[in-house]
């Protein structure tokens, strides 16, 4: 494998291959974990997954939040587009059932919101109120 020529691909690539891609690097590393080229290519798959979140986020109120990875339980709002330090955080708590709707929980910092959310768009408002409320009581 040449491994410059998959790097130079992996900008075209799909998220779940790049996930893909990312597992192999793993699974190469606990046999070898000095292994140069998995090294390489796991630490560009993270800066590349990070990218795409940066440039997938999306503003709600006054915060901007990182697209929902649904294998993922937590995910964060920031301050401005490009900030790196989260200011609010939505949990996925529990998963869905036919009586436990209400599964998301919204912190900021070890604060929580004493609601809890069925749907991340609401989730989303109301963890951006929550964050507004906040700073202008400051």
């Amino acid at each position: 494998m040449d491994i410059d020529k998959v790097i130079s691909k992996l900008p075209e690539e799909s998220l779940k291959a790049l996930k893909d891609r990312l597992v192999n690097a793993d699974r190469v590393l606990v046999r070898d974990p000095s292994d140069t080229d998995a090294l390489r290519l796991k630490s560009i798959i993270q800066a590349e997954l990070s990218q795409r979140k940066i440039a997938n986020r999306k503003k709600v109120g006054l915060l901007w939040w990182e697209p929902h990875d649904p294998e993922v339980s937590k995910f964060y709002a920031f301050e401005t587009a490009t900030s790196v330090i989260p200011v609010t955080e939505i949990f996925k708590r529990y998963t869905h059932t036919k009586i436990r709707k209400d599964v998301y929980e919204i912190w900021i910092g070890k604060s929580k919101v004493p609601k809890k959310f069925e749907k991340i768009a609401v989730a989303r408002k109301a963890g951006s109120k929550a964050w507004a409320d906040r700073i202008s009581h400051e």
